[in-house]
Order: C-alpha cells, then sequence, then structure tokens
C-alpha cells in the first residue's frame, strides 16, 4: 500500500511540473521547451487522420483543388518559366492533399527526372483520377511540344470546373430521386397501418386467412421488388 501511495505521488508531481510555466523548473534540472500545439494545429491534424481514413474523401479534395492549381500554374507559365519549374513553385505552395502528390513530383524533377516521367509517375499513383490523369497527359503534351501550355491550361481549368458543375447536378438530382423513391416505398407501409387503426378488420384478414397470408405475401414481395428496381435506377443516376 505504501508504494502505491509513493508511486501516485510521483505521477501527481509530475503531471504537475508539466502543467507549469516553461520559466518554472526544479533546481539542478534542465527544461526542454516543448511547444504546445495550438487549436488551429489540432483540428488540422485531426481532418488529416480522417482524410487518412478515407481515401475517397480525400481524393475529392484532391480533384477539388485542380482548376485553382492550374490557375496559378497558368500564371506562372505565362510569367516565362517552363512546366518542370512552375510545377516545383507551384507544388511549394500547395495545401494538402494535392500539395503532397505535387511534391512527390517535384522531389523527382529535383533528382534530375524528366518531367514527362513525373507526370506519368502522378497519373499512376494509387488512387488517381480522370481529373488528374487529364491534366498530366496536358502537361506531358505541353512539355513535349510546346506552345501556348498556359492557355492549354486554362482551358482544362476551365473543362474541370464545368464538370464539378455537371456532378453537382447530377448529385442533387440523383438525391432528390432517391428521396422520391423512399417516399414511395414508405407508402403503402403507412397506409397499411392508417387502414389498421381505421378498419382492424381488414389487418385481421390479412393475417388469419389463407387469402390474406397470399395478398400479404404478395404485397411485400412487389414492394421489395419495386424497391430494389428504385434503387437500381437511383444508383445509376449517382
Amino acid at each position: 500500500m505504501t508504494a502505491l501511495v509513493a508511486g501516485a505521488t510521483v505521477a501527481c508531481a509530475v503531471v504537475a511540473l508539466a502543467g507549469r510555466a516553461p520559466s518554472a523548473r526544479m533546481p539542478g534540472m534542465v527544461v526542454v521547451p516543448l511547444a504546445r500545439p495550438t487549436l488551429a494545429d489540432v483540428v488540422a491534424r485531426a481532418l488529416g487522420l480522417l482524410e487518412r481514413a478515407r481515401p475517397a474523401r480525400r481524393h475529392a479534395r484532391r480533384d477539388a483543388q485542380l482548376p485553382d492549381a492550374l490557375d496559378r500554374l497558368a500564371s506562372s507559365l505565362r510569367g516565362g518559366r517552363s512546366v518542370g519549374p512552375a510545377l516545383v513553385e507551384l507544388a511549394a505552395g500547395l495545401p494538402d492533399p494535392l500539395g503532397t502528390e505535387l511534391r512527390a513530383a517535384a522531389a523527382s524533377l529535383a533528382h534530375g527526372a524528366p518531367v514527362t516521367a513525373a507526370l506519368a509517375a502522378w497519373a499512376a499513383s494509387p488512387g488517381t483520377s480522370a481529373d488528374v490523369r487529364l491534366v498530366a497527359a496536358a502537361l506531358t503534351l505541353g512539355a513535349d511540344a510546346g506552345g501556348e501550355v498556359a492557355r492549354a491550361v486554362d482551358r482544362i481549368a476551365a473543362t474541370l470546373r464545368e464538370r464539378r458543375e455537371l456532378r453537382a447536378e447530377v448529385q442533387s438530382l440523383a438525391t432528390q430521386a432517391r428521396a422520391s423513391a423512399g417516399v414511395l416505398a414508405l407508402a403503402p407501409l403507412a397506409f397499411t397501418g392508417l387502414v389498421a387503426t381505421i378498419e382492424p378488420e381488414a389487418v385481421t384478414f390479412l393475417v388469419t386467412s389463407p387469402v390474406g397470408w397470399a395478398c400479404l405475401v404478395a404485397g411485400l414481395g412487389l414492394e421489395a421488388v419495386g424497391a430494389l428496381w428504385m434503387a437500381r435506377i437511383t444508383g445509376r443516376a449517382a
């Protein structure tokens, strides 16, 4: 018991010392100042963990960053830089998750890899999307053939924005369709409950007679087929 009390006392003392101000120090001890994370740091780390746990959300955020990143890249290209240095400059100032992927491509360029090889590696990386492949193909073509690369990058950014708007509209319409399908699927059940409160004899007929059982099984079967059919239609629309 004495050992337990002594151990608890030592633990409390350590916690108390850890929570003291950095300027307070015990005689003979070397205090190493520790940086206390701010609330923004904690939130950013938590969001990063969640994104790593859900790759689809991370990839969606990456694709959403592409149009604005292409605008910055086009400005750099108009300033006289080629595709490789413009990518390196762009990657240095981009937030995650797109920044992480482009910084990997920039590291390859820094080690002497050709621009086309770095772009090909980015397009072939896990979790890539059609938007990323389109951007990589356009930049590869610009690095090989030259020409007005900035104008091509502007057009790609506009195309990606149009795609995002179209996807958002499709998603909105699909959500409305799923809501309508849910209402249609629940309407017969709600009507049955309403009838049960008004005419209990009808429900008694359904659950006590062979004809009622047949009607009930047929109704539930048609209800299940209709629900699956509507789910398939709305799933294709999404």
